[in-house]
């Protein structure tokens, strides 16, 4: 193993275990972690399925997977019972957190590893993510000791990891449940904002789980890359029906046939048969000049930056987003005076120039 970390891999309680275990065994022992891929859903909150770990149970498969062995955890009810160190591994409250858009917006669990810095404490956090608040990246952040009792307002969960034997299995572990009652629990929940709310996170942790996974196993086929690029998809289509649904809008109910068909489809992108690859949803029709210049107007706006002339996906413009994406489609919906059909609300057409016109067009718009 020898490849750099890829941060963007890994969800907020495996980044800093990553860390740890490049330190320990060397670079690119990080990529252990991602032999063991599950779909295994578990009763979470609201009566909804979860595919989330506990936190206990995460760690400690994590840090065996990684070649990584707890010597203590413990529960501290303050800061000052912190004890910083090379293994100082700390899970907490992330609203309370001042170096992650978190901080004062939303209330998980959020990992950091706690080194000592003279007369303070040195925060280190690997997690990289783009949220509705703004971005997170891995940085290293010098705290004080009043500082880090804010921080830690409520006590944490701590645990001292060691250096255990350097990971050496690289025979995946795939155990994929059926999906049907997953899928219909988030479709038929009767809180639909909440469903959609938790679905939104399901289906982050799951594309995110999916490209480690390939990538630890070097799985670069194409049928593969389709397949890790549906779930990005699907991600995004979640994320935006769940920002409609909370507006008091219809969701896109094609979307639950879709993650089901997507689960399906692991079973064969990760067993090594072949996919066929994903089709472009994207009608590229010329649309009318009038809407076409509205909406690069305000994909400007938003993105601070004209698409170019010729543009047809909006990804490659530094700064664009899934949260982008919404704030865009929310932008043309007010300034142009329509309402995208729900059926529209699919990743495919909102990243491209065309597709938002269309969808434009489609709604009635006619400027």
């Amino acid at each position: 193993m020898s490849e750099p970390m890829d941060h963007r891999l890994f969800d907020c309680v495996q980044v800093n275990l990553a860390e740890l275990a490049d330190r320990h065994h060397g670079v690119g022992t990080h990529l252990a972690l991602g032999r063991v891929l599950r779909f295994w859903p578990r009763p979470g909150a609201d009566g909804l399925p979860t595919v989330e770990p506990l936190v206990d149970d995460h760690v400690c498969e994590s840090a065996a997977l990684l070649g990584l062995r707890v010597a203590r955890r413990e529960h501290v009810s303050t800061a000052a019972e912190l004890e910083p160190g090379p293994g100082c591994y700390v899970v907490a409250d992330a609203f309370h957190l001042p170096w992650v858009p978190y901080h004062g917006k939303k209330h998980l669990e959020h990992s950091f590893l706690v080194e000592p810095d003279g007369d303070g404490v040195t925060v280190v956090d690997g997690y990289h993510n783009d949220t509705e608040w703004g971005a997170a990246r891995p940085g290293r952040w010098a705290l004080g000791h009043a500082e880090l009792a804010e921080a830690l307002p409520e006590g944490a969960l701590t645990f001292d990891l060691v250096a255990g034997a350097p990971p050496t299995e690289r025979t995946p572990l795939v155990e994929l449940a059926d999906a049907g009652t997953f899928v219909a629990t988030y479709a038929d929940h009767p809180d639909r904002v909440r469903a959609m709310r938790g679905l939104t996170l399901q289906t982050w942790l799951l594309a995110r789980s999916r490209r480690l996974h390939a990538a630890a196993m070097g799985l670069g086929t194409e049928p593969v890359r389709a397949h890790l690029a549906e779930w990005d998809a699907i991600a995004k289509q979640v994320y935006l029906a769940s920002r409609r649904v909370a507006a008091g809008r219809e969701e896109p109910r094609a979307l639950f046939p879709r993650l089901a068909e997507c689960l399906a489809a692991d079973h064969t992108a990760f067993g090594g048969a072949a996919e066929t690859a994903a089709v472009s949803t994207v009608d590229t029709i010329d649309v009318p000049t009038t809407v076409r210049e509205s909406v690069t107007a305000v994909i400007g706006t938003v993105l601070g930056t004209d698409p170019p002339a010729d543009a047809r996906t909006l990804g490659d413009i530094p700064g664009f987003s899934s949260f982008r994406m919404m704030e865009i489609v929310e932008r043309i919906e007010s300034d142009l005076g329509v309402e995208f059909a729900a059926e529209d609300l699919v990743p495919e057409k909102l990243t491209h120039v065309d597709g938002l016109c269309r969808a434009v067009v489609a709604a009635g718009g006619t400027r």
